[in-house]
């Protein structure tokens, strides 16, 4: 691989060295990770390396809609009191018996995860998981160590389940909802039930098919604190309805000739009137979502913006062709365990943020006669970006937010105990990724 003059300038160089500092620090955990991002981007703005008159253009508004509308509808749907609802259906139809309620808590987990988000799943169910270990004086671990896992994976299954799959959708218009669910929904499924067996047969002296003692209709089950009680009736209803009526909607959006984005905006916007005639305090919802990590991806959308017209990744795309003589199967593959091994580490979406335009750039120089010709290679990126997060208790918000809550709760997880769980199945569903997409998305 030969650089060009051009790249041997000092702004490709300031560049590069400027997103390596940025992602080390960000690996290190120390600072906020939005702050860096703002900075570099700053950086990157002042010193020309990437033009302010792009800054719009480098920036992918489809995906930050699609990722605000669908916080603003799980916050809304979640304080609405279904979650706990279900979650009473499914332990009364596990008649008491904890093997049972542990199989429906974590499908639960999965169609939640894939149709909400992991991060709102877990703020939703991580109280009452610890809350149903303590009434039925079970370990709260397999609950808990079970819900990470099943969430990272289960949310890899469809467009709005993982941040990096909005990003990813939206970045290629092919990889429509209904595109992640026909190809990724198989080897996904496949997963959750390898990975929910695991658990099980970990815990299988707690996790008995035997009925508890006590049955659950006496249970007290804790509601997460920032759900209503008072929530009406009919307007419940209604906003089960909206957001049904959402998730269609992005199903039939390439016929209808709409932007997932636009459809989560407008859907948010129904969910928040519908909301405060239900008597949810949206304007206190609103106050405690997390608006951050809005910053933090445009800072990414700036760098990466950046790396491109210095040329970096133009560089990256011709050395990956090279590496792998243009094999469709190695780029996927290598894809695949790079950002598996990374999500294990840290935050995956910087490294997205880079891979994206990578990919595209890929595309290029291979003189992809179709833009279906690289969807592999996409598909490969989801896959590790969402199974690896489930490698560490730290790697994923996710598991961030169970040990927190377990902490608070006085019902550690352990760090230790879930890596060995958590480690092994991520690397063991890895493989099986591999496979899928070696022997599968590339016949």
């Amino acid at each position: 691989m030969q650089m060009t003059e051009t790249m041997m300038s000092w702004q490709p160089t300031v560049a590069i060295l400027l997103f390596l500092i940025a992602y080390a620090v960000w690996m290190t955990d120390q600072l906020n990770r939005t702050l860096i991002a703002i900075v570099a981007a700053v950086l990157f703005l002042l010193l020309g390396i990437a033009g302010w008159n792009h800054v719009f253009t480098y920036i992918n508004w489809d995906m930050l809609l699609l990722w605000t509308g669908m916080m603003i509808i799980s916050a809304v749907l979640g304080r609405s009191g279904w979650i706990r609802v279900l979650t009473v259906l499914v332990l009364r139809r596990s008649g008491g018996r904890p093997a049972w309620m542990f199989i429906g808590l974590m499908v639960l987990t999965a169609i939640c995860s894939a149709l909400l988000d992991s991060v709102s799943t877990m703020l939703l169910l991580v109280p009452m998981l610890l809350s149903i270990a303590k009434e039925c004086r079970l370990p709260a671990a397999p609950f808990l160590i079970g819900a990470v896992l099943i969430s990272n994976t289960a949310a890899t299954a469809t467009l709005i389940g993982q941040t990096s799959n909005m990003w990813i959708g939206t970045a290629n218009p092919q990889l429509t909802f209904m595109a992640f669910i026909q190809v990724l929904g198989p080897i996904i499924g496949v997963l959750l039930c390898i990975q929910v067996l695991c658990i099980w047969l970990v815990y299988y002296k707690s996790l008995r098919f035997q009925p508890l003692l006590l049955q659950p209709e006496k249970w007290n089950i804790t509601d997460p604190q920032d759900v209503q009680q008072t929530v009406r009736r009919g307007s419940r209803e209604a906003v089960l309805v909206i957001f049904i009526l959402t998730i269609i909607l992005l199903m039939i959006a390439p016929a209808l000739g709409w932007k997932p984005g636009w459809i989560a905006a407008a859907g948010a916007v129904v969910m928040l009137l519908i909301g405060q005639l239900a008597g949810i305090r949206t304007g206190t919802m609103l106050k405690q979502l997390e608006w951050e990590p809005l910053l933090f991806f445009a800072g990414l959308f700036i760098i990466a913006g950046g790396l491109v017209q210095s040329g970096w990744i133009t560089t990256g795309a011709t050395a990956l062709i090279e590496l792998t003589n243009g094999s469709m199967a190695w780029i996927a593959l290598i894809l695949l365990w790079m950002t598996g091994l990374l999500s294990m580490a840290m935050d995956h979406m910087p490294w997205i943020a880079v891979m994206i335009p990578l990919v595209q750039e890929t595309g290029i120089q291979m003189d992809a006669e179709s833009a279906g010709v690289l969807h592999p290679i996409w598909w490969a990126l989801a896959l590790g970006a969402g199974i690896g997060g489930s490698g560490t208790l730290l790697s994923s918000a996710a598991g961030l937010i169970a040990a927190s809550m377990a902490e608070r709760d006085n019902q550690r997880l352990r760090y230790l105990e879930f890596l060995r769980i958590g480690l092994p199945l991520t690397l063991f569903s890895l493989l099986i990724a591999s496979l899928y997409v070696g022997y599968v998305l590339i016949p």
